[in-house]
C-alpha cells in the first residue's frame, strides 16, 4: 500500500510519480529523487492551472513557480519548504 494511494483516483500522474519515488526510495536514490520532484513539478502545474489565486511568475520554469510569492502564501512555509527540498535534490 502506498503512502499516496489518495492521488490515484484524482491525480493518476501525480500518484504515478510519487508512487514511482516511494518504490525507489531505499533501492535507487537518484531514481527516487527524479521521481519525486517530477511528482511535485506535475502537482505545482496543476495548481497553477486550476487555482487563479496563485500568479503565474514571467518564467515558467520550478524554481521560478514556488517562488513566487502568491505560491508561497497559498500553501504556507511548511509546505513551500518542502517543496523547496524536493526541487533541489
Amino acid at each position: 500500500m502506498s503512502n499516496f494511494a489518495f492521488l490515484q483516483t484524482e491525480w493518476p500522474l501525480v500518484f504515478e510519480a510519487a508512487h514511482r519515488a516511494e518504490a525507489s526510495a531505499s533501492s535507487d536514490a537518484r531514481a527516487a529523487c527524479f521521481y519525486a520532484r517530477r511528482a511535485l513539478e506535475l502537482a505545482v502545474t496543476w495548481l497553477y492551472t486550476h487555482d487563479k489565486t496563485f500568479k503565474l511568475p514571467y518564467q515558467d520554469n520550478l524554481n521560478a513557480l514556488i517562488y513566487e510569492p502568491s505560491f508561497r502564501t497559498g500553501v504556507g512555509d511548511a509546505l513551500f519548504t518542502k517543496a523547496r527540498l524536493i526541487k533541489d535534490l
